[in-house]
């Protein structure tokens, strides 16, 4: 019997199903790479947006140092708050925001800082960078001076000043009719007989205290009343025989426009005095001293005349029948209930006055002397400056030249 050969046929549908299943897996594949695309695509279109926000919100930050540095009246000019508010730049947008962090007051004192916030957005990217500029604070020049005065400076006739550490100095007219035993400056000469140290003319101006700075120094002071003239008193941060104390030892004395001589008198702290169109008077013998090194230690709202005898004699308890050092009172850390001590005649710490000065006698400074009228020496006066005067100015007697930015304030910021 014949054989039958039997063959085997793939039915149609199989191949059907193999074609169908690579169609899927080249489409999957296709749809995959078009995805992958699309998003590359939104990751470079994002990267390009974010840079382009950071370049935004950093040039608005570089406009605000601009108009910082460019206008000395900027604090006035711009107000707390909004600056600049969403201004085109390329494909994005900046807005600048400027801030005082302490009081939210920009024109109320050049002392305080600022907080600068740039804010750039590019589609949806947003970034915000934010600098803090900080006043840079810088001495008076004055305070480099043994005394300056905005006025004429005059050496009477047969006198002498003696200038120790620093120049005398004058914004006006130096009268030199005698002798300076050291360096002068000057913006001009009347007369000049001796001078044993180097003169300049014309000197660079330098600037006075703040208009303020007396009224700043009253709001901490604790008042003394006016009952006349001081003599055989002691008065420190923790002493008061009017009343109470005052931990930083600043005081305050209207005189309702009285004269107000002080003599034999030990004092340590801040003390100012408001005389109206009346003088104070420095005499025989006081030891005046500052508590703070950052508070000067006299400032006089008037006329004021020096004629402490500084060369021949001392204030001694002893001359005096005063303890100057009584308990509650110590001198160089110490108090006591005798009458043997002695403290030099003298003024240390920076004198601040706002009226004619008159240097009288021999009396001696040490530290500095600021007057906003005129000069008269008038006798032979000793001023030894005091450098730390000018290396850590008093409160109040600086000037700011101008704004810098905080060391490490410079970065990105998020809400």
């Amino acid at each position: 019997m014949a054989s039958i050969r039997r063959h085997r046929f793939k039915r149609p549908g199989s191949i059907y199903l193999m074609v169908l299943a690579s169609s899927m897996i080249l489409t999957t594949i296709g749809l995959g790479a078009l995805l992958a695309i699309r998003v590359q695509r939104r990751s470079t279109q994002m990267t390009r947006d974010t840079a382009e926000a950071r370049l935004c919100a950093q040039s608005a930050v570089e406009l605000g140092l601009l108009f910082v540095q460019t206008n000395p009246n900027w604090r006035s000019v711009w107000s707390n708050g909004t600056w600049i508010s969403e201004q085109s730049l390329g494909k994005g947008t900046y807005s600048l925001k400027g801030v005082d962090p302490d009081d939210g007051d920009l024109a109320d004192s050049e002392y305080d800082p600022l907080v600068l916030t740039g804010l750039g957005t590019c589609g949806v990217a947003r970034h915000q960078t934010q600098v803090i500029l900080v006043p840079d604070i810088m001495p008076l020049e004055a305070l480099n001076t043994c005394i300056h005065t905005s006025g004429l400076l005059k050496i009477s006739g047969g006198h002498l000043i003696r200038a120790i550490g620093a120049p005398i100095s004058t914004n006006g007219v130096l009268d030199n009719d005698e002798m300076i035993d050291g360096n002068a400056e000057a913006n001009s000469i009347d007369s000049m007989k001796t001078i044993t140290g180097t003169l300049t003319v014309p000197a660079p101006q330098k600037s006075m205290p703040d208009p303020n700075v007396v009224s700043d120094y009253i709001s901490k002071a604790t008042i003394v009343p006016f009952t006349g003239d001081f003599d055989k008193q002691v008065l420190t941060p923790t002493y008061n025989p009017w009343g109470a104390t005052n931990p930083n030892g600043v005081y305050f004395i209207d005189t309702d426009n009285h004269d107000l001589t002080i003599k034999n008198t030990r004092f340590q702290g801040t003390l100012i005095i408001r005389l109206g169109t009346k003088k104070l008077t420095l005499d025989n013998a006081v030891f005046i001293q500052n508590y703070r090194s950052d508070y000067p230690v006299l400032i006089v709202e008037g006329d004021m005349e020096m004629k402490h005898e500084s060369f021949s004699e001392s204030l001694s308890e002893a001359a005096e029948s005063t303890n100057y050092n009584p308990p509650g009172a110590p001198y160089q850390g110490q108090s006591d209930s005798d009458m043997t001590d002695e403290y030099p005649n003298e003024v240390q710490g920076l004198v601040h006055v706002t009226g004619f000065l008159k240097l009288s006698d021999t009396a001696r400074v040490k530290g500095s002397i600021i007057c906003e009228d005129s000069v008269e020496c008038a006798k032979k006066n000793t001023i030894i400056h005091n450098p730390s005067l000018y290396a850590s100015p008093p409160e109040g007697y600086t000037y700011v030249a101008g704004m810098k930015i905080s060391p490490g304030s410079y970065k990105q910021v998020v809400d």
